[in-house]
């Protein structure tokens, strides 16, 4: 199979007149302290619409704009490779909400607790901290061996990697463009954290407003057979999170979302309601019932797309294993010079590596055994099928940038159906260390990818993103613990798409079809069987762009309609704007929805601890 290469732009001779050590304390710090603030926004939009998002270009855009104001007062400039750094730190530490699992199996598991064992049995924060470093200690250290082969010798485009290399070397040939996408992030952040705690004032009255339902603007009495869709949570929110991620997200999952809001809760939910399938004694009731039914399509279409679209990559998934017979005959047989010639500098010791694989393979299986009750075989067991399916999840993300992290967990969800049936905890922790190792070996990739075009050295890139997921794991911890202590999770503020994903595939493997509610089957295998389709009739020629996105279609049915409906409200303007002014949008548009999510995000957090110290003026 011919593999897509993109061949190194020229460095800027900014890069070549760096003398000094990139991994300083201040391009750590600066890192850190970003990723770790963009870790905090990630847990909370994860726990909302089941999406995270990347933290390497804006951690390097900040930083570069916070040190060019302060050039007149730095002993020597703050480098490009310094700047990637930066980037490496913070992508790995805003990455810890989903490489941690406090957006997916984490909750999924406190939830199966709380069903089955009564509240107040959660883990504690140093439980959580503890295995979330563990396993995405090992999605570091998976991505070291599989480096060299995909990036140096097969050249995959690892887009974002590259992404983060052109803008660094952009913002280094012309600070200007940076300084304007830094500030713009900021005040859209300052926006969005005031408007979020202007929603949550009860005096204001605003708290009630953030959401805009068909009551809101008059229209309350609209329903269909005789349903509500007020009562359905109709509408568009006005949360400047979700309008941001809807900029982020693109026209096309824009639009699916939009009609997955009007499948599930414009036309599925009040069918339901007439047919009796599901019912409500009160109208505040009908939401959560429709919504206890409508999840098993939703969940049945994502997995089934999920393993459509791992299938589709069959060829990915040889040279997967090719590059690992490669690895093994070539390490000393196949040594091309110019390849060596080509390669950033400084690698990093196969010695280290070997330790630290060992280290993260032990904590693993003994935090596993400790606190799930997995028996150390399992753990070990879970760890070699990580790497595995990392690997495949790793070329994928290098070919296409999307990292079928969801589909990677489901796959070891199904094994340990097998291997130990029945056992929910079992199921869904270690498919969380797969989903950690896919996670953090996918943005390390990346990461190195970038170093490669820069040449940066790979051991200071690497100790950078080791570094990073230790600083951003203990934010995401303790925003994750904040938010569960001030709200139900799964509820009505934190739906947890992903979580009641997880959950309820453990769910089904565990218990069987039969724990479905009344015809939640046949709909399931109708999803299904449509999510598995789509992913082949979408590589029709002219007709995938016609076609939604099976993954939002799927989220829709899990998420409140004022969610989808406001993601696709930001989607839509984002759209027009970009017919009318594309530059403005490719230049400053990620800028301004990081800065509306994070600015959001941040801002929850504070409404939290407000609510757990008591404050009566906070909704």
């Amino acid at each position: 199979m011919a593999v897509e290469t993109v061949t190194p732009p020229p460095l800027t001779p900014q890069v070549h007149q760096e003398h000094f050590s990139e991994l300083t304390a201040r391009a750590l710090i600066s890192g850190l302290v970003v990723g770790s603030l963009i870790g905090a926004s990630n847990v909370c939009i994860g726990l909302k619409i089941g999406w995270t998002f990347g933290a390497s270009i804006t951690a390097a855009v900040i930083s570069f704009a916070l040190f060019k104001a302060m050039s007149g007062i730095l002993s020597r400039p703050y480098g490009a490779r310094e700047n990637l750094i930066t980037a490496t730190a913070g992508s790995a530490a805003g990455t810890m909400a989903s490489a941690g699992g406090f957006v997916a199996c984490i909750p999924a598991l406190e939830l199966y607790v709380r069903e089955t064992q009564g509240p107040g049995r959660d883990l504690t924060y140093v439980q959580l901290v503890l295995w979330a470093v563990s396993i995405a200690f090992l999605g570091v250290f998976f991505a070291v061996p599989l480096r060299k082969q995909m990036i140096v010798k097969e050249k995959l485009r690892f887009p974002s990697g590259t992404a983060a290399a052109e803008t660094i070397k952009a913002m280094y040939s012309s600070g200007a463009e940076a300084m304007k996408k830094a500030k713009l992030l900021f005040w859209a952040a300052i926006i969005a954290g005031v408007v979020k705690m202007l929603f949550s004032i009860k005096p204001l009255a605003l708290g009630h407003f953030s959401d805009f339902s068909l009551d809101d603007i008059g229209l309350g009495t609209i329903g269909i057979l005789g349903v509500s869709l007020a009562s359905l949570r109709m509408g568009v929110s006005l949360s400047p999170m979700m309008l941001g991620a809807g900029v982020l997200i693109g026209s096309k999952v824009g639009w699916s979302l939009f009609l997955g809001a009007v499948l599930a809760w414009g036309i599925g939910a009040p069918i339901l309601m007439d047919q009796g399938i599901v019912t409500a004694a009160n109208p505040n009731g009908v939401y959560i019932a429709a919504f206890r039914w409508l999840l098993w399509p939703g969940v049945a279409l994502m997995v089934a797309a999920g393993f459509s679209s791992l299938a589709l990559q069959y060829k990915t998934i040889a040279n997967t294993f090719g590059s690992f017979k490669r690895l093994v005959q070539g390490r000393k047989a196949e040594t091309v010079q110019s390849d060596e010639d080509d390669d950033a500098p400084d690698p990093f010791p196969i010695k280290w590596w070997a330790v630290g694989m060992v280290f993260a393979t032990a904590l693993t299986t003994v935090f596993a055994k400790a606190y799930f009750g997995i028996p150390v075989w399992m753990g070990i067991l879970a760890v070699f099928l990580s790497f595995l399916i990392a690997s495949i999840s790793v070329r994928a993300s290098g070919e296409t940038d999307i990292n079928p992290v969801g589909a990677m967990g489901k796959i070891t969800q199904v094994v340990y159906a097998v291997v130990d049936p029945g056992k929910i905890p079992t199921n869904l922790m270690a498919a969380g260390i797969t989903a950690a190792g896919a996670s953090q070996s996918g943005d390390l990739m990346h990461d190195l990818k970038a170093g490669y075009l820069l040449k940066v050295s790979i051991r200071r890139q690497v100790i950078a993103q080791l570094i990073g997921v230790i600083a951003g794991v203990f934010t995401a911890a303790a925003v994750y613990r904040l938010l569960t202590a001030a709200y139900t999770i799964p509820g009505d503020d934190f739906t947890g798409p992903a979580v009641m994903a997880w959950h309820a595939m453990a769910k089904l493997l565990a218990d069987g079809v039969d724990s479905l509610p009344a015809h939640a089957m046949t709909a399931a295998a109708v999803g299904a069987i449509i999510g598995f389709i789509m992913p082949f009739v979408a590589k029709i020629k002219g007709v995938g762009k016609w076609l939604p996105s099976p993954i939002a279609l799927g989220i829709a049915f899990m998420v409140t309609p004022y969610s989808s409906l406001s993601m696709w409200l930001g989607a839509v303007i984002t759209a027009y704007y970009t017919k009318k002014n594309p530059q403005a949008v490719e230049s400053y548009g990620a800028s301004l929805a990081s800065g509306l999510i994070a600015g959001e995000g941040l801002m929850m957090v504070v409404v939290a601890i407000l609510l757990i110290l008591g404050v009566t003026w906070i909704s």
